[in-house]
């Protein structure tokens, strides 16, 4: 069988009737050779492995084929650890920021809540009035929704792009309470708090997923439709926000599937997954300038 030449030639060994050199280091006699392609390696390039000693070419190269085979997935991103890690750490944080309203009272809720009137001038409450609760019912129901809904979703689309899907949706339910809110009204001088809109953008996550993997879609329907009608017949709950972060958690990961490079056979899956990064980050980002153009656009109209 030929074995691999990684692009050197008898000439990498000057004296080949000699004493056998690194063709790495021509200036050093190396007696220990690479399992794999049988070429000397000196002990800067040798790489040793329950097989045997290995040179350092070879190594990378195992590396890369094994790097490549690595199952990925439904967005095309790397397997990582089974753990929800990001569910963990968001409820963490919701459950510390209630203690934190609990004890320092009004301190905490004006620091992080949402209000669209000093929305600009606090603009971190686009991101912190969703970690913040109106009660603990208010807590516990956001969090059994996020709880059963985040172990499956993080796993299936990855740590970092769920993360990203939920708190765009939490961006997105806050900039359509500030573009939906008449500054007229009282409400534009109250505030909005809550994990919902990042649950209702998780919510649409869900079904897109499934749908795009062939699993049942109409039980995430059915809940959606519920929550929806809840939202709009049950008083004070800010229906812009859940509108927001649902439409928003729908499109980003609606947009996910439909511009990932898609795979074939012989490609690099290492430089695909790379590209699909890529690809997805600009998603993401689409969706943060989207929130911030609206914003701005409802700013240059509101009344002097």
């Amino acid at each position: 069988m030929e074995r691999p030449s990684y692009g050197y030639s008898a000439e990498d060994n000057p004296d080949p009737q000699g004493q056998p050199v690194c063709p790495r280091h021509p200036d050093r006699v190396s007696y220990v050779r690479c399992k794999r392609c049988d070429r000397p390696a000196c002990p800067d390039c040798q790489r040793p492995t329950s097989v045997g000693v290995l040179c350092v070419d070879c190594e990378r190269e195992i590396s890369r084929q094994q790097a490549s085979a690595r199952p990925r997935n439904a967005m095309g991103g790397t397997i990582g650890a089974r753990r929800p890690y990001v569910t963990y750490t968001v409820m963490a944080l919701c459950i510390l920021a209630y203690v934190g309203q609990t004890v320092a009272g009004d301190l905490v809720y004006q620091l992080g809540v949402f209000a669209p009137f000093r929305a600009l001038v606090m603009p971190w409450t686009f991101l912190t009035g969703g970690f913040l609760h109106g009660g603990i019912m208010h807590l516990v129901l956001n969090m059994w929704a996020l709880w059963v809904v985040g172990q499956y979703l993080e796993q299936t689309m990855g740590h970092v792009r769920f993360a990203a899907v939920y708190f765009v949706s939490v961006l997105a339910g806050h900039t359509a309470v500030y573009l939906l809110t008449d500054p007229l009204s009282q409400a534009w001088y109250g505030g909005t708090l809550g994990a919902s809109g990042g649950v209702f953008g998780l919510f649409a996550a869900m079904f897109v997923v499934n749908r795009r993997m062939g699993g049942q879609t109409a039980q995430i329907a059915v809940l959606i439709v519920l929550n929806l009608v809840i939202t709009f017949t049950v008083p004070n709950i800010s229906w812009q926000g859940h509108l927001g972060g649902l439409i928003m958690g729908g499109l980003v990961t609606a947009g996910m599937f439909a511009l990932r490079p898609k795979a074939t056979p012989g490609v690099d899956r290492q430089a695909l997954a790379r590209r699909s990064a890529m690809v997805h980050v600009g998603i993401v980002a689409c969706g943060v300038l989207l929130c911030v153009a609206l914003v701005a656009a409802k700013t240059v109209m509101l009344p002097v």
